[in-house]
């Protein structure tokens, strides 16, 4: 078994460790190939709700139709690896971090219990990687909040961060490798503290966009007690730095906040929006709430309602809630029906759509630049600083290019635009 693919359930840390452990089976001497075709599956899985946990399980049986063997790991590999052994015998979990993940591969520790001493192929630079534009840099792990739904501090360990250094060389290999835009991921990354010289998240944002080659540098997600002054310096100062944050809210009731383990009021919250706001007038702010928390009633979910209107937030990933074994929140069971989860859901995500068409909308007639990641035959899409979704003709632009366009047209999801280059972007922009 010579050919591999790699795939991930779950966050953005979830894919940058998937792409570390792909790293390892390169440098190891594997071969990677089309998932169809690849005789090891990888999958690094998710089980920040038992949904997600279902999922992962599901990618393993539908690995099995093809691969002739999977390896497992990330969090529910960690949480209960015998959820996935027990499927087939084919099967393997892996445990432990990333690095102890990575080292089980890159030593060949038995992935294929020899293949009778099987012949290996001579080991082989890795390729330029992945066909993205976007590299996910792993800035930090863990965590130490403990909110009383999650189960992450308990498969991840407490928070830790990687040296500036190793950040910085993985940023430069990154460049080398045709990805000018960096998303600085971590299970909790305003913990970031460089263990060599003290940097915190912003110092460390400003490092990456000084690094030659580098176009954009993104958060992939932050917690709002972790909008601190030197990431509000960062935003707004260095151009290079995308004004879009992802900031938690998980609900805007006070009384749930606190059963939730939150270490912030909803007031709290929106205070530092706000604040953000003025440091950063163009900041295009999205968010992440769970829906259907045992001791949210129908006036806590209308607060929720309430708090994203006032955050003016452009986008709401909603995530019903399911109780986790082994976290504090376990014990209040299960109150909200589903149905009124789901209805709760489909009520905020409706209010998300409209929040995000407004946004959108002011956008027609300006000029953004677009970095390109998708190019099909019938047309090619990127995203704007800002992460808005552009939709340009066919051929307009080439994979990892950036383009200046003018926004022309609502889309479902985005704006269709059209590219403008030199005298044509400023007669464009000026009419």
């Amino acid at each position: 078994m010579t050919t591999f693919a790699v795939k991930f359930l779950g966050c953005k840390v979830s894919q940058a460790d998937a792409m570390q452990a792909r790293q390892a089976l390169l440098e190891a001497g594997y071969r990677e190939a089309p998932e169809a075709q690849a005789e090891l599956h990888l999958i690094n899985t998710c089980c920040i709700t038992s949904e997600a946990q279902a999922k992962s399980r599901h990618s393993v049986r539908r690995s099995l139709q093809t691969a002739g063997q999977v390896l497992v790991s990330g969090c529910a590999s960690n949480l209960d690896p015998r959820q996935f052994a027990d499927i087939d015998p084919r099967v393997r979990a892996l445990t432990g971090t990333s690095d102890d993940v990575a080292a089980q591969l890159g030593g060949c520790v038995d992935l294929e219990h020899d293949l009778l001493a099987r012949q290996r192929p001579a080991v082989q630079t890795p390729g330029p990687g992945p066909s993205r534009t976007r590299g996910f840099v792993k800035v930090q792990d863990g965590c130490d909040c403990r909110c009383a739904y999650c189960i992450i501090p308990t498969v991840r360990g407490g928070a830790r961060s990687r040296p500036a250094s190793a950040v910085l060389d993985e940023v430069r290999r990154r460049v080398a490798q045709g990805q000018p835009e960096m998303v600085m991921t971590g299970i909790s990354v305003g913990d970031y503290r460089d263990p060599e010289r003290g940097l915190d998240l912003g110092q460390l944002m400003m490092e990456v966009a000084r690094v030659p080659g580098v176009h954009r540098v993104r958060l992939s997600s932050v917690e709002v007690i972790h909008v601190r002054d030197s990431l509000l310096a960062a935003l707004s100062t260095e151009p290079r730095i995308c004004p879009h944050l992802h900031i938690p809210l998980q609900s805007g009731d006070d009384q749930v906040l606190h059963d939730m383990g939150r270490h912030y009021t909803s007031e709290e919250y929106l205070a530092i929006i706000a604040r953000l706001r003025r440091a950063v007038p163009s900041v295009n702010i999205t968010t992440d709430v769970i829906v259907g928390f045992p001791t949210e009633s129908a006036r806590a979910f209308d607060h929720t309602l309430a708090a994203v209107e006032r955050a003016g937030i452009s986008r709401v990933h909603t995530f019903p809630y399911s109780p986790r074994p082994g976290t504090a929140a376990a014990g209040l069971g299960d109150r909200v029906p589903a149905e009124e989860k789901k209805r709760r859901s489909q009520v905020l995500r409706g209010r998300s759509e409209v929040l995000s068409r407004v946004r959108r909308a002011a956008k027609l007639g300006a000029g953004e630049q677009v970095l390109v990641d998708k190019v099909a035959q019938t047309q090619c899409s990127g995203y704007t600083a800002d992460y808005t979704r552009c939709y340009l003709p066919a051929g307009a632009a080439q994979r990892g290019e950036t383009v200046a366009v003018v926004c022309r047209e609502l889309q479902a999801d985005g704006l269709r635009c059209q590219r403008v280059d030199g005298a044509a972007a400023a007669a464009s922009l000026s009419s």
